[in-house]
């Protein structure tokens, strides 16, 4: 199995609900995905922009991104949580403590999923600046690797994180939490009813 993640949040009030959320999906072979994805986004390369989801340049691309995983065998994936609903535990002086919010619905999505049933899973998440620099980036990945050790003995888990410029299907799971965190901003359902079974979605587990 391979998981590919990435993260959309807003914590700023000005800008309305406050959440964060993880989105993505999950695929047994990520590369026919790989290939058809990587000749999808070939006519939107050619202006030499990064591609990227929240570069209303690639809004078609954006809209195309669903469609295309729909039309796969991958269930695509999201944990949400208003950070209003969350306990005082995840607070240090009224600042939320970004880390332990984002390992606790990361965890809360892998048994969500079952990863026991599998043998092997290859779990990829977009590469993201940690507030306490590098330190906190291996104190964070030392936790992860913890508890899928712990959680899924018998499974083979592998976590990384990435850059989205270098894995495309990185790329594409940040066009993923793009779409639904527009959805998550404007309370809208459109998008997850179209999805309809193939959607893992867990929202305020913590």
């Amino acid at each position: 199995m391979n998981i590919y993640l990435d993260e959309s949040y807003n914590l700023q009030k000005s800008k309305g609900k406050m959440f964060v959320s993880i989105n993505g999906f999950a695929v047994l072979n990520d590369g026919v995905l790989r290939k058809r994805w990587k000749m999808m986004r070939k006519e939107y390369t050619k202006s030499r922009r990064r591609v990227h989801a929240t570069d209303s340049h690639f809004e078609k691309l954006r809209k195309k991104s669903i469609k295309l995983l729909g039309r796969h065998d991958v269930n695509i994936l999201s944990v949400f949580q208003l950070t209003q609903e969350l306990p005082f535990n995840y607070f240090d002086n009224e600042k939320m403590k970004f880390d332990s919010v984002y390992a606790d619905l990361l965890k809360k999505l892998f048994i969500e999923m079952s990863l026991e049933e599998y043998q092997k899973v290859r779990i990829i998440i977009d590469a993201r600046k940690h507030e306490g620099g590098k330190l906190a980036e291996k104190k964070f990945q030392k936790e992860i690797d913890k508890f899928l050790k712990n959680e899924f003995s018998n499974t083979h888990c592998v976590y990384k994180a990435v850059h989205s410029y270098l894995d495309v299907l990185i790329e594409l799971a940040d066009f993923v939490s793009n779409t639904f965190y527009k959805e998550y901003q404007t309370d809208s359902s459109h998008i997850f009813e179209d999805i309809g079974f193939r959607l893992i979605q867990i929202k305020n587990p913590l």
